[in-house]
């Protein structure tokens, strides 16, 4: 029986018996793919963030202007 290389071999038994080079890039890229979704998500957090924030300020200074500051 060949010895698992990677976690990719059970996750994706179809690259048992390809080369180890392919299977290198193979996983280069997959883990790159995992990164980039990752910093996407973090991204999409961080705007939905920074658009609260704006709206709380607009709130705040329309409450300031309201009361006479």
């Amino acid at each position: 029986m060949e010895p698992r290389r990677t976690i990719a071999d059970i996750r994706c038994p179809a690259i048992n018996g390809l080369d180890d080079n392919i299977v290198h890039v193979l996983h280069h890229s997959m883990t790159t793919l995992v990164h980039l979704r990752r910093s996407l998500e973090v991204t999409d957090l961080q705007i939905e963030r920074s658009r609260n924030a704006a709206l709380a300020s607009e709130e705040l200074l329309k409450r300031l202007q309201h009361e006479g500051f």
